[in-house]
């Protein structure tokens, strides 16, 4: 059977984007062909039975971005009515050839994991055969529900090994991934200023960067605030870290903090995987692994403050096995090689 991808990037250099080619190296496994259509082709070699073809593609020129991908995709499409297409990571194209794709009968699945629909998803719902995304809070379209499916996060365990610390008291809090609004990182100097008022040895390290000119504003505006106060917050602000180097650097720290209130943060998964404690008030987790006091998720600094100071209360043998518990749930729920398989399930979907 024939996949046609469509997607942004198979470059590895970029980490935002290395995750699609890491997906596209997967499916080789379970489709005879693949041609992928891609913006950003990027040069490490790729399995025989996958195909490249780039597309050209201009930020300030839509229109012609609209005319290159139809010219660039019809004829393959026409070619290979009974090839299963694939948009991942990508509403816009999938808006640009979901009504071709329709008219030639073709299925069409689109991969879509945002906390808000974008008019391209919304559009591409009436025409698309399938949407997948990893969790109810990453996709809650309103139309065309029965089409939509439930796969959770893909991660990879070689990528994110576990490993067991002993290290106590759990003082040296990791934060990575965007650092934008929808993080809430404004509230983290507030939270820091609250721990440090109880223990004076926190200390919270950021990595990452801002994702468009709004969020570089919103985060001088946080760094430009902490200069003016007296009191020593203990935030380091740091480059992001490259995919690879995730798990090395969060061997020198005790905790992650996220304060994401939307869908389930794949960052959340990785830090589970590796074995730190995860404190956050994001409900799709916390449904799903639970709480370190127990009580109900309340986006309060005070539930959080609670979380960290009853990880530091328990028994090294009461934190490991609650680590490992969680761990276990991961690889059971979001390991990278069940994720692929549900995705390949939904991909052939009436072909097997």
């Amino acid at each position: 059977m024939r996949l046609i991808v469509v997607n942004y990037s198979m470059s590895s250099k970029n980490p935002i984007f290395s995750h699609q080619k890491e997906v596209v190296l997967a499916l080789s496994e379970f489709f005879e062909t693949i041609n992928v259509f891609t913006t950003d082709s990027g040069s490490e070699p790729l399995p025989k039975n996958v195909e490249l073809f780039h597309i050209p593609w201009e930020l300030s020129s839509p229109a012609r971005n609209f005319f290159t991908i139809l010219k660039t995709l019809y004829p393959v499409l026409i070619r290979n009515r009974s090839s299963v297409v694939f948009t991942h990571m990508t509403d816009i194209h999938a808006a640009i050839i979901s009504p071709l794709t329709w008219l030639l009968g073709m299925r069409h699945v689109l991969w879509y994991a945002h906390a808000t629909n974008s008019k391209y998803l919304i559009w591409s719902s009436f025409f698309v055969s399938g949407i997948i995304s990893s969790t109810p809070g990453s996709c809650n379209l309103k139309l065309n529900q029965k089409k939509i499916s439930y796969i959770d996060q893909g991660i990879s365990e070689s990528i994110f090994p576990y490993r067991r610390r002993s290290d106590r008291p759990l003082r040296k809090i990791l934060y990575y991934g965007r650092l934008d609004p929808s993080k809430n990182i404004h509230l983290f100097p507030s939270l820091v200023s609250k721990l440090n008022s109880l223990e004076k040895s926190y200390m919270l390290h950021l990595f990452g960067r801002p994702t468009n000119s709004s969020s570089v504003k919103y985060i001088m505006d946080i760094v430009s605030s902490l200069r003016l106060q007296t009191q020593d917050y203990a935030i380091f602000l740091n480059d992001p870290i490259d995919r690879v180097l995730i798990s090395v650097i969060a061997q020198e720290y005790d905790i992650f903090l996220n304060l994401f209130s939307g869908s389930l943060d794949k960052t959340l998964i990785e830090a589970t995987f590796m074995g730190l404690p995860v404190v956050t008030w994001n409900r799709e987790y916390c449904s799903q692994f639970g709480t370190w006091s127990g009580c109900s998720v309340d986006e309060s600094l005070d539930f959080i403050v609670m979380e960290f100071e009853i990880i530091n209360k328990l028994e090294e043998s009461e934190l490991q096995t609650e680590l490992e518990r969680r761990l276990k749930l991961a690889i059971r729920n979001h390991s990278f090689t069940g994720w692929i398989d549900r995705l390949v399930g939904v991909l052939k979907e009436g072909f097997i």
